[in-house]
């Protein structure tokens, strides 16, 4: 989920089809939905222009009869371009939450930020009221 520094909001996710752009806002782009996890580099997502993203939440989620995040062992790694590299495991073993919120990217003006949020929901709008994002969501499907 990300919203741009002009206002505009979105969801990059395989569902719907919606990988992003890398070449036009808003800049974010997903490369493959790699459901299961037989691509030896995972799924990757890019932001291109972080000066004109106010905020991005990253978000995994798990379904069809997996239980929870420790027992596919979930986990993140972001590359940051100055060589940087931060390592996110997603353990949490609440069977009744497949939706976790694992870090939030802010641009502050002159400086980009990184948080850990770490945070499980029932689904996207669950999570999307709690970071207030406002998107109007309906049931789609893989």
């Amino acid at each position: 989920m990300y919203e741009t520094v002009n206002g505009v909001k979105g969801v990059i996710q395989p569902v719907g089809e919606n990988f992003g752009a890398k070449n036009s806002p808003p800049y974010i782009f997903l490369d493959k939905d790699d459901r299961s996890g037989a691509a030896s580099d995972g799924e990757n997502m890019f932001i291109y222009r972080p000066d004109t993203i106010k905020r991005v939440m990253f978000f995994a989620l798990i379904y069809q009869g997996t239980p929870d995040f420790k027992s596919v062992g979930g986990r993140m790694l972001f590359k940051i371009s100055n060589g940087e590299e931060i390592y996110l495991e997603l353990n949490n073993p609440d069977t009744n939450r497949p939706f976790c919120a694992a870090a939030m990217v802010n641009n502050l003006g002159s400086q980009v930020t990184i948080l850990k949020e770490e945070k499980y929901f029932s689904g996207h709008e669950e999570a999307d009221k709690h970071y207030h994002f406002g998107f109007n969501w309906v049931a789609g499907s893989k």
